[in-house]
């Protein structure tokens, strides 16, 4: 499959609007989704980070459907250690799978924009 780049905005760490950007997946929200695209700074940081706990031993990926809040780091934009975060889903690179967490803080934002990004439905 052919990755083709596109004007955008990044929804990763640096959050640029009107650069080169990648699709990389749905995220899913409440019955919904949005397109998760992201800039070449920001997915070399991204696969940065999942060599590292893959270099590291990682474990096996929880099960996406945990909604428990467990210490840890954030891989969203605060990227703070230590803190309550819950998993969000998977990253997967080279064919191993490394569980993706967010703080309650970056969960929000992030679903501030999947909120921004789906079509405006009109409540009945």
């Amino acid at each position: 499959m052919q990755r083709r780049w596109a004007l955008g905005e990044c929804w990763l760490w640096c959050e640029r609007t009107a650069v080169p950007v990648l699709w990389l997946g749905p995220a899913l929200w409440e019955g919904g989704n949005a397109p998760i695209h992201a800039c070449s700074w920001c997915i070399r940081h991204l696969e940065s980070r999942v060599r590292g706990v893959l270099t590291r031993g990682a474990d096996p990926a929880p099960a996406p459907g945990r909604r428990r809040w467990a210490p840890g780091a954030c891989w969203l934009w605060c990227q703070r250690i230590a803190l309550p975060t819950l998993l969000l889903g998977t990253v997967e690179h080279a064919g191993h799978q490394v569980p993706l967490y967010g703080c309650d803080a970056c969960i929000q934002r992030l679903e501030d924009k999947v909120r921004a990004a789906l079509p405006y439905v009109p409540v009945s």
